[in-house]
């Protein structure tokens, strides 16, 4: 969910416009729930968008031999961290003088997960993600960023082993993400709250993503044989929006998610994704300069908008 900066290689205002959207699907879902029912969704499209932007960046690198493991992990703490420990610092003074001992306790241990980008896993022998307990848990959303720093820990070195077989490169990025996505299935049967939080049933929403910016290698080619076929790229990206907006006008929280279910949100980004820029939906909606604006922002908007609404319902 890192925002990247407008000057980099290959920027797509439409992106930021799509994670503008998404986030504030969130927000509406975690303030107002029975506003946007579906609105939790706005996470999976943001999965789909960090599997998209950080594996192009690696792709990129990797095409011009100047890619570096310990320079990525680097960048990523660069970017995260700075913001990530305002918040949980802010979450900490707060929560010494609004909660009980026991409840500060749990938020202690919350705080360490979030450093150590396992909030997903700590919470997941916890109670569901929503249970009415929930509201008390000021960082509970930390989960998604302990999903997309778990997948980055792998996903790296398994794009730097697979660069040096580039023929089977494309059926690589398959495989995993359909062994995810049968794990996703097949976790419907198990604990619930292990297929929301578990990284196994949640990497493929990231590796579709990855798939899409491997496939944008050679953009000339693709924007080619789109460009032949414009009414396709427009078709595609209502398509993918009329899917998002049916995920969160669908989806309730009583549905065993993400399941099947999630291919809704996640397909709808991957068409917006793969629509281009050239898209009406793109060019017109997505790329509008309030959308963008509040896209750049997203990432600390998602950070502080949980633990203002926590503690002000523990109050």
């Amino acid at each position: 969910m890192m925002t990247p900066h407008p000057t980099a290689p290959q920027y797509r205002p439409d992106i930021d416009g799509m994670r503008a959207l998404a986030v504030i699907a969130v927000l509406l879902f975690h303030a107002f729930p029975s506003t946007l029912k579906g609105g939790f969704a706005g996470v999976d499209v943001f999965f789909v968008i960090s599997g998209y932007l950080i594996s192009g960046i690696i792709f990129r690198q990797l095409a011009q031999g100047n890619f570096s493991i310990r320079g990525f992990y680097a960048r990523r703490v660069r970017r995260i961290f700075p913001a990530l420990i305002l918040v949980m610092l802010a979450v900490l003074a707060f929560g010494y003088v609004a909660l009980f001992a026991d409840e500060y306790r749990q938020l202690g241990k919350h705080v360490a997960g979030g450093a150590g980008f396992i909030s997903n896993l700590v919470l997941w022998g916890e109670a569901g993600y929503f249970d009415n307990i929930s509201d008390t848990k000021p960082l509970l959303h930390l989960w998604s960023l302990g999903v997309e720093e778990q997948f980055y820990v792998v996903w790296p070195l398994l794009l730097w082993a697979g660069w040096r077989w580039r023929r089977v490169m494309g059926a690589l990025l398959i495989g995993v993400t359909l062994l995810s996505f049968a794990a996703n299935l097949i976790s419907l049967g198990y604990d619930r709250s292990f297929m929301f939080y578990s990284p196994l049933t949640r990497f493929w929403e990231l590796s579709i993503g990855g798939y899409l910016a491997y496939v944008h290698l050679n953009p000339g080619r693709v924007s080619a044989w789109l460009d032949a076929r414009p009414w396709l790229r427009n078709a595609l990206a209502w398509m993918g929006l009329v899917l998002i907006a049916a995920a969160w006008m669908i989806l309730r929280k009583k549905m065993a998610f993400p399941g099947g279910w999630a291919l809704l949100p996640v397909t709808g980004a991957s068409l917006l994704i793969a629509a281009g820029m050239k898209a009406q939906v793109n060019r017109w909606i997505l790329a509008n300069r309030v959308l963008v604006g509040v896209g750049l922002i997203s990432f600390p908007l998602y950070l502080w908008h949980w633990p203002l609404l926590s503690f002000a319902r523990i109050f």
